[in-house]
This record gives structure tokens, sequence and C-alpha cells, in this order.
């Protein structure tokens, strides 16, 4: 299988210590996120492997907070004193590695909830702590066991107004949250033809929600045993929370629930095929009187493409809110937050409780159709999943 041969393509030596396997890796990711604290675990003196580092200011950007800023500016002296890849606000990171760096067949390392997001070009992408983080921008070795494989068989084709978030979230709900603990989760099937890059992204980008390390998509497969099999003729327009991922269910069953915010963004939801689609809905409409819509395009790039193809005019006209590129609301520090009471519909890749504001507001996650279509009734709805 791909995972196996690109790790044993990796593997250089045992660890004099732990005795296990050292990987070498091609990327190390830092950004204004959690891998951010690995410079904490770094002396003046220590030496880093300056080529395969990339450092990226993408969750809040500009800055939102004196807290932030000092973050940042410790990034940013850290770029320039070791000539490292450096993305200035650029977007989000995931984005702009598959864009711009990562190539099939390559080890990286982060740390974040959503690094397997990266296995969607093919590549082997391991969330590990800070402190791990500083040691392989030290020595640009990973020290890890060889992590089981848990093939996931795709089958069958979506069904129109139907995502890859959707089978996404069906996944979550049908393996739950554990069952793929301390695994990397291998998508092999033909029916990965018929998706979308986006859409192999959005299976990614969720996948660690079920304990997994790590996922990936493997070119063909077949000829080995599935622990699971996600058939997408059977996926719904689905939605999750409030607050977490214990709760995924057909949009219909909160049908009516009033909406105060939606974002439209990030990694998760602000690809340029998500703003067209967005766009496709609301177009020469109105978003519900008092509801906030806020769209951040995923990279700078991606907000150009935007300009160029009117798709900002027609949500600057419809009464969106355009926010910087990058991750945005769905960071929830500084953008977009949250009163007593409220609710937010994302199409980004987080819904924890409190991640936006008030430990009091409510916070779902869904596809951009349903955040787009609700955007407009002031309610969650999805007419694809009858929740109209």
């Amino acid at each position: 299988m791909l995972m196996e041969e690109i790790l044993l393509d990796k593997e250089r030596k045992k660890g004099v210590d732990s005795g296990q396997p050292q990987w070498a890796v091609d990327i190390i990711l830092l950004n204004d996120g959690a891998s951010s604290e690995a410079l904490d675990f770094l002396a003046e003196s220590d030496s880093v492997c300056a080529d395969k580092i990339v450092v990226a200011l993408d969750h809040d950007t500009p800055s939102g907070s004196v807290a932030v800023s000092a973050r940042q500016r410790k990034l940013i002296n850290f770029a320039k004193k070791h000539g490292t890849v450096f993305f200035n606000g650029e977007g989000a990171a995931y984005q702009l590695m598959l864009d711009k760096l990562l190539q099939p067949g390559q080890l990286a390392v982060s740390c974040g909830d959503h690094t397997a997001t990266l296995g969607a070009a093919g590549a082997v992408v391991f969330s590990i702590s800070p402190k791990q983080l500083a040691e392989v921008m030290k020595t640009g070795l990973l020290s890890l066991p060889m992590p089981p494989v848990a093939p996931v068989e795709v089958s069958g084709a979506l069904r129109l107004g139907v995502t890859g978030k959707d089978a996404a979230l069906h996944f979550v709900s049908k393996a739950g949250l554990e069952k793929f603990a301390g695994k990397i989760i291998a998508f092999y099937g033909t029916a990965l033809d018929r998706l979308s890059f986006p859409d192999k992204m959005a299976l990614c980008n969720l996948a660690q929600r079920t304990g997994a390390v790590s996922a990936l998509i493997v070119a063909g497969g077949g000829g080995q045993e599935c622990l699971y099999r996600l058939e997408m003729d059977k996926v719904e327009p689905l939605i999750a929370g409030p607050d977490g991922f214990t709760e995924v269910m057909p949009v219909g069953n909160v049908r009516g629930v009033k909406v105060n915010e939606v974002f439209i963004g990030g990694c998760g939801g602000g690809r340029i095929e998500d703003l067209r689609t967005a766009d496709r809905i609301i177009r020469g409409k109105q978003v519900a009187e008092g509801l906030r819509l806020l769209i951040a395009p995923a990279t700078a790039d991606t907000y150009v493409e935007a300009l160029r193809e009117g798709l900002i005019d027609d949500f600057i006209d419809c009464g969106a809110v355009i926010m910087n590129q990058g991750c945005s609301v769905c960071w929830g520090k500084s953008q977009g937050i949250l009163d007593d009471g409220e609710v937010l519909l994302s199409a980004g890749s987080y819904n924890d409780k409190g991640r936006a504001g008030s430990e009091n507001a409510k916070i779902y996650l869904s596809s951009v159709i349903t955040a787009a279509e609700s955007a407009l009734a002031g309610h969650i709805t999805n007419a694809a999943g009858k929740g109209a």
C-alpha cells in the first residue's frame, strides 16, 4: 500500500534510545496555531533543518490580539534568521501547501486537528506535539512506530446536492470518534476517481475526528481487506453539532433552527470551488435580515480568482462581509465572535464549544450548500436534503 511504501522509503535508522524507526521528513510546517509552540523548545544555539521548514501566518491575519502579535513576531524572526519558506498572511497553510509545495509520496509533520487534509495529495502527514516538532526541526527525522493502516473502501457516487463535506460527516458519524484511534486511514477504491480534489480534501480534513493519526487518498487500491466501507450513494446532506461531532444528523432534523452567523471559508470551505458553489446559490438574492454572512477565501490566489470571476461582487451585493484570506472565523479567536445564545453555522472545520466566543453560543458544521441556503433563509435548511 502507498502509505507503507512512503514510510519505508523514508526510513533511515532505528533510534538509539527508543529503538523506534526514524523517518526522514520532507516538510515541517509551523503556523501561528499550536505548532508555533515548538519554538519554545528550541535554544538559541540549536541548528535546524531550515530547508525543510515552512512558516505560515494563517490563523489570525492580521493579528487580533497582543498575544497573537507576539507569537507571529516570533515566527517572523525565526523565518528571517533561518531563511525558511515563509507565507506571510497568504492564506490557510494547508491549502498553500497543496497548491505550491507538497508532492505525492512526501512525508510532512505539523500540529493540529486537520493536518490529514494534506493526505488528499497522496502524502503522509502526521500531527505531532510541539515538543516532538522541535526535535524534528533539529534532526529532520521523526521517531515513530509504524502506525497500523485502516483501509476504507469508497464506493458509489454522491447524489446531486451532496458534497464531500457531507460524506466526511457521514463517515465520522458511522465510524464514531474512536474506531480508528492510532491508525492511518487509507481511502481507496475506483469511486474516488469520481470525486473532485476538494471532495477528497474534505474526506481527509475531518478524518482525524475518528481518532485517526492521519489519512490519505490511495490511488487504485483493492485486493485488501477493508476495515470499513464508505458508500457514497447513501450519503445525504448532514450537519454536525452543536458543539462537536457527537451528534451528526440529517439537515432536516434541525430544520428551522435560527442562525445568527454563517461562515464560508478557511481550509474547509474557502476554496474557489466552494465560493463558486455559494455564489450559484446566493447570486441576486439577499441574506436574511440581521444575519451575518462572513466569507473568507482560503488563499490570496483564491481571493484574486474570486474577484476575476465576479464572485466577490455577488457576495457583497447579497449583504456578505468579505474577510481576509486564511482561517478567519474557523480559528475563532478574534473574528466573527459570538454573543451568548447566538448560533453559528460554519462550513469550516471546527465547531467545538466556545470555539468562536461565548461558551453559551452554539456552533454547527455543514457543507457550503447548507451554509449558503441557510444564510438566505435565516435558519438551518438545505433543499437537497428536504430541510427547507
